[in-house]
């Protein structure tokens, strides 16, 4: 894992999002780096994600344990294709290679979580979703798909901010990243967001037994933020290819 400790990297984070206000802290060789969390990765209106430019192209720093420093980075090359993941071990400084499906998940709020003690201070009092755990993986959420049902895996990210996970997130061998969403805590995901390795964004809802409904289309622009298509779309979605080779 390669970590660009070189401080003329880009970091303009000009975003007017009010979660885009906090610094987080990054240690590299001893040295110590404040990056602003440019990029809201768990979808709940703050961002927890600190994504700068290489000249290769971008890293992406994480804290997932609410104590405003970053513990996980992946490396994306130009075309926002992972390439590789790395780990940060606070008892000895040191980032060690790491696959990036096997890295911890960010914190809802990411630095808001910090409270000077690493004590991630979400609230976690509702338990209405699938997930009855929001510090870890829960009950697995279930896709309906043309013909069967896929076990998507364990939610582990909340998106709705109630303090337990209602989204599971999985990537394929070509790339492509989905998000499967849970809203009502039946177990079944309700919602989507298919993110392909060129950038290229589909949101779908779940509109009846094995049927799925594009209701956003977009991408993600060069500072790794979502940006939706002006003109919108709906359209029905049945196919299980996605799922042929998990």
């Amino acid at each position: 894992m390669y970590v660009d400790d070189d401080t003329s990297t880009d970091t303009d984070t000009t975003d007017t999002d009010t979660g885009a206000q906090d610094e987080l802290t990054v240690e590299i060789d001893g040295e110590e780096y404040e990056v602003e969390e440019n990029v809201d990765l768990t979808g709940d209106g703050q961002n927890d994600a600190a994504v700068v430019e290489t000249e290769d192209g971008y890293l992406a720093f994480a804290d997932t344990d609410g104590d405003g420093v970053a513990d996980v980075a992946v490396e994306y090359d130009e075309d926002g294709n992972p390439v590789a993941g790395a780990e940060y071990d606070e008892s000895t400084g040191e980032w060690t290679a790491e696959d990036v499906e096997n890295l911890p998940a960010p914190t809802d709020g990411g630095a808001d979580d910090a409270d000077g003690s690493g004590t991630d201070t979400t609230d976690t009092t509702d338990s209405t979703d699938a997930d009855d755990s929001s510090s870890s993986g829960g009950e697995s959420i279930t896709v309906d798909m043309p013909g069967e049902d896929v076990d998507a895996g364990p939610a582990t990210y909340d998106t709705d901010g109630d303090g337990t996970n209602d989204t599971v997130v999985v990537t394929d061998a070509d790339g492509t990243t989905y998000a499967f969403t849970d809203s009502d805590g039946d177990g079944e995901a309700d919602e989507a967001v298919i993110i392909e390795s060129d950038g290229d964004v589909t949101v779908a809802e779940h509109t009846g037994e094995d049927e799925w409904t594009t209701t956003e289309e977009g991408h993600i622009d060069s500072s790794g933020e979502y940006v939706p298509d002006s003109s919108g779309s709906s359209s029905s979605v049945a196919s299980d290819a996605a799922w042929a080779e998990r």
